[in-house]
C-alpha cells in the first residue's frame, strides 16, 4: 500500500509535518510556574465518592486559610516542615492531596504517606487519593494503574509513576517505614500514632530518618488535632515553630483578631441573637455570615517573637497589620519553621451554634470535654490539672446535708467495689443517676487479712446483700453491679468472685486509652495440687481515664450547682455523715503528673540526659497519703460506665428506671431543677436573658 492509498483511506489523518512541529512546539513551551494553590485550582478535580460537599473543579477560595500553609511546600519554599495543629474536618487531608497532585506533575519525586493505622492508610486511598487520581485528568494517565498482576504498576499502597513513587504506610508498623529514602514526607494524625513501633521508637522519627539523603532539599506536611497535654506531638511541633493564627478582621471597626472561643457568646433572646462573637476591640457583634467576608481579608500572623521583642497584640487596628505580617521562614520568622493553629469556628460549613451546642453538652463530662478541646478547640486537653483540695470536699459535703444509706429520689442503679488491702477490705456503694450524677450512700471497713483469714470474706458477702431504702420509704433496692479489686489476695478474690455472676473480679491497668471496662478473659482458679477447679472472669479496667473523670466530678461538686440548680454532667455527691477528712483525704491522695519529670529533679544533671525529655503522664499517689477510697471510686465509675452502656440508658430510659423505683416524681425536684433536663416531666423552658459562656475550664482554679 502505497503512501497516496493511505492517505486516501484515511483522510483524518494528521500530516507527519504537523505532527512533528506540535510536538517540538509543546516540548520547547516553558514550564508553568505555579504555586500548589494554583495549580490546584487549575487542574485538581474533587471526586464525588471522596464524600466533599462540594465536588468538581477544587477551588481554594472555599478554604482560603489552607492556601499558605500548602504553598510553603513547593520545591522552591525556604519552609522545611509544615505543622498543622487544626481541629477536625479543616482540610489537613485536602492539603496532602493536592500536594500529591503537583508532585506528580510538577515535581516528581518520591514521597510517603504515613496514617495511625492500617484501616486508616487503606481508607485514606480508596476514598480520597485513589478517586481524586482518577478524577484529574491532568495525572491520571502518569499515575500508573492499579494492577495486581503487574509488579511495575500501582497498588492500593503504593503509587509509581514517572519520576518517583508514593508509598502509604501506616505508623503501627516499622516495615513500611524502613529501606527506603523519601524526598516528601507527610503525616496525618499524627497524635494517633504509636509511641514506640517493634522497638525502633517513634514512628515519626523513623519516617523522618528517610529523608536524611535529601537534606535541605526534603519537604515534611504534618497535620493533626491534638491529643493529652505533655505528650502531645503536634503540639510540641506547634510550639517549635512562629505559631501562626489566623487573624480576622471585624465587620465594624476593622481590628484584626484570632477568633478565640472566649469571644463566643450564647443565643441572647432578649435582642433576638442567635451565637455570636464579641469583637475585643469595639464589643460589637459578629455573626456566622460575616465569616466568609472576613476570611476574604484574613491574614496568618506568627505570634511568636524573640526574647525582649513586643508581643504580638490580640487585637490589631486595621492601620498597623502590615508592622505584623511575616512570611514563613522571613524577616523575623526566619529562625522558626512555620507551623498553623486553626479551630472550628473557621471552618466554612461550621455553625458557631453548632460548636456552642457541643460546648454545652461537654460541661461536666469528662470524655465530652476531652473531644471538644481537641476536635473542636484544637488545643491539648490536660487532665493534669484537675486538681481538688480535701478541705473542700469535706465543706461541700457538710453543705449538702444528704442522708446516708438512703437512695437519692433521682437515682435508680447501686454500684459496688470493694478494694482489697493487707489489713482489711474498703467497699463503698455508689447510687447511680441519669446525666452521670453519683452519691456515695454507703461505705465500710471489714477488717481482717483477706489473703489469711475468712472474716473479711464473709462480711462482705453479707454487705453485698444489703437493700437500700428510697427517699419515702415505701421501697427498697438491692445492689445492680459490684466489683472486687484483684491487685491483692489475688486467688482469694478469684475464688469470692467464681460463684457471683453480678461481682465482678477488677484488673486495675495504667495505659491511656484503655476503655473503662475492658473485654474480660478467662481466668483459672487452681487447688493446693495446681488442678483447675474452677474459672473466673477478670475484667480490666482502664485507670487513667476513670480516675481523671473521678478528679473531674469531684471538681464539678466544688464548683457548684448552676444557679437553677442544676448540677453539671458528671458530679459526684457525698452523704455528708459518710465523708469526713481521712475519707476525702484518701479521694485525693493522687495527682497526674510527669514521673520522668520528677526523676530529672532528683538526679545528677549528667544523669538527666539519659531519662527522656518528653514522656507521657501517670497518676501518681501523694506521699504519706492512703488512696484505698479513691481506687474503691474508681473501680465503682467503671462499673457504673458498664451498667449504662450495657443496658443503652438515655434520658427516657433513666426516667422510667426512676419511676419504677420511687414512683411517679413529687412536685419538688433536687437535683434536676431544670425543667429541660427533667427526665420525667417536659416543660417548656423560659426564655432568658443573653447567656456569656464560662471560662474554659482551667482545672487548676478548682485547688
Amino acid at each position: 500500500m502505497s503512501f497516496v492509498d493511505i492517505r486516501a483511506r484515511f483522510p483524518e489523518l494528521a500530516h507527519g509535518s504537523q505532527v512533528l512541529f506540535r510536538g517540538l512546539e509543546a516540548a520547547s513551551r516553558p514550564a508553568e510556574d505555579l504555586t500548589i494553590s494554583e495549580f490546584s485550582d487549575r487542574y485538581r478535580e474533587v471526586s464525588p465518592e471522596s464524600g466533599s460537599p462540594w465536588p468538581g473543579k477544587f477551588r481554594t477560595d472555599r478554604v482560603p486559610y489552607l492556601r499558605e500553609p500548602q504553598d510553603c511546600l513547593h520545591p522552591d519554599h525556604p519552609a522545611r516542615r509544615i505543622t498543622c495543629r487544626w481541629a477536625a474536618q479543616l482540610g489537613k487531608s485536602t492539603a496532602i492531596e493536592n500536594w500529591f497532585c503537583f508532585i506528580v506533575d510538577q515535581a516528581p519525586g518520591s514521597m510517603m504517606i504515613v496514617l495511625p493505622t492500617l484501616e486508616e492508610a487503606t481508607k485514606f486511598n480508596r476514598v480520597k487519593l485513589q478517586p481524586t487520581i482518577e478524577a484529574s485528568k491532568r495525572i491520571a494517565h502518569k499515575v500508573l494503574p492499579v494492577n495486581s498482576r503487574d509488579e511495575q504498576g500501582s497498588t492500593t499502597s503504593f503509587k509509581r509513576y514517572a519520576g518517583g513513587f508514593c508509598q502509604i504506610v501506616n505508623a503501627g508498623s516499622s516495615k513500611g517505614l524502613q529501606m527506603v529514602s523519601i524526598k516528601y514526607l507527610a503525616m496525618d494524625e499524627v497524635t494517633g500514632y504509636p509511641r514506640d513501633v517493634d522497638g525502633r521508637g517513634s514512628p515519626r522519627d523513623q519516617a523522618r530518618a528517610r529523608q536524611k539523603m535529601y537534606g535541605d532539599l526534603a519537604k515534611e506536611w504534618q497535620g493533626s488535632t491534638p491529643g493529652i497535654a505533655g505528650e502531645c506531638a503536634i503540639s510540641d511541633d506547634f510550639d517549635g515553630g512562629d505559631q501562626r493564627y489566623r487573624y480576622m478582621p471585624c465587620p465594624h471597626c476593622g481590628a484584626y483578631q484570632a477568633l478565640a472561643f472566649d469571644m463566643m457568646r450564647g443565643p441572647d433572646p432578649v435582642q433576638g441573637l442567635p451565637v455570636h462573637m464579641r469583637c475585643m476591640s469595639c464589643d460589637e457583634v459578629i455573626l456566622d455570615g460575616h465569616k466568609r467576608t472576613m476570611e476574604e481579608n484574613a491574614h496568618w500572623i506568627a505570634r511568636r517573637v524573640h526574647d525582649g521583642d513586643d508581643p504580638v497584640p490580640l487585637a490589631i487596628p486595621r492601620d498597623e497589620i502590615s508592622n505584623w505580617i511575616c512570611a514563613p521562614c522571613e524577616g523575623r520568622c526566619r529562625g522558626w519553621q512555620p507551623s498553623y493553629h486553626l479551630w472550628a469556628a473557621y471552618a466554612p460549613r461550621e455553625r458557631w451554634a453548632d460548636i456552642w451546642q457541643r460546648w454545652q453538652d461537654a460541661e461536666g463530662d469528662t470524655t465530652k470535654t476531652k473531644t471538644f478541646f481537641q476536635q473542636d478547640l484544637a488545643e491539648p486537653y490536660d487532665p493534669g490539672g484537675v486538681t481538688v483540695e480535701w478541705e473542700k470536699i469535706v465543706e461541700a459535703a457538710k453543705g449538702a446535708l444528704l442522708p446516708s444509706r438512703v437512695i437519692p429520689s433521682w437515682a435508680a442503679l447501686l454500684i459496688s467495689a470493694a478494694d482489697v488491702q493487707g489489713y482489711g477490705i474498703k467497699w463503698v456503694v455508689y447510687a447511680l443517676g441519669p446525666r452521670d450524677q453519683y452519691q456515695l450512700i454507703d461505705r465500710e471497713v471489714f477488717e481482717g487479712a483477706p489473703d489469711q483469714t475468712d472474716e473479711p470474706w464473709i462480711k462482705l458477702s453479707d454487705a453485698l446483700n444489703r437493700t437500700y431504702p428510697t427517699v419515702g420509704g415505701g421501697r427498697e433496692k438491692g445492689l445492680d453491679l459490684s466489683g472486687v479489686d484483684s491487685g491483692w489476695a489475688t486467688d482469694r478474690v478469684y475464688r469470692f468472685c467464681a460463684g457471683r455472676p453480678n461481682v465482678y473480679a477488677l484488673d486495675g491497668r495504667e495505659p491511656i486509652g484503655l476503655p473503662w471496662l475492658g473485654t474480660p478473659v478467662k481466668k483459672d482458679i487452681k487447688d493446693h495440687r495446681k488442678r483447675v477447679v474452677a474459672k473466673v472472669m477478670l475484667y480490666p479496667v482502664g485507670l487513667y481515664d476513670v480516675k481523671t473523670a473521678v478528679t473531674a466530678a469531684m471538681a464539678n461538686l466544688v464548683q457548684g450547682s448552676a444557679d437553677s440548680g442544676q448540677w453539671p454532667r458528671g458530679t459526684i455527691h457525698f452523704a455528708s455523715d459518710l465523708c469526713d477528712a481521712d475519707f476525702a483525704k484518701e479521694l485525693t491522695a493522687e495527682r497526674l503528673v510527669d514521673a520522668d519529670e520528677e526523676a530529672r529533679a532528683s538526679v545528677s544533671r549528667r544523669a538527666r540526659r539519659l531519662i527522656k525529655p518528653k514522656a507521657g503522664r501517670q497518676w501518681k499517689k501523694v506521699v504519706g497519703r492512703a488512696n484505698d477510697w479513691f481506687d474503691a471510686t474508681v473501680y465503682s465509675f467503671a462499673l457504673g460506665w458498664h451498667l449504662q452502656n450495657k443496658r443503652r440508658l438515655n434520658l427516657d430510659r433513666w426516667a422510667d428506671l426512676v419511676r419504677d423505683l420511687h414512683g411517679e416524681p413529687e412536685a419538688e425536684m433536687d437535683l434536676f431543677a431544670a425543667a429541660e433536663e427533667n427526665p420525667f416531666v417536659k416543660q417548656p423552658t423560659k426564655p432568658q436573658g443573653p447567656v456569656r459562656p464560662r471560662q474554659r475550664k482551667k482545672w487548676g482554679s478548682y485547688s
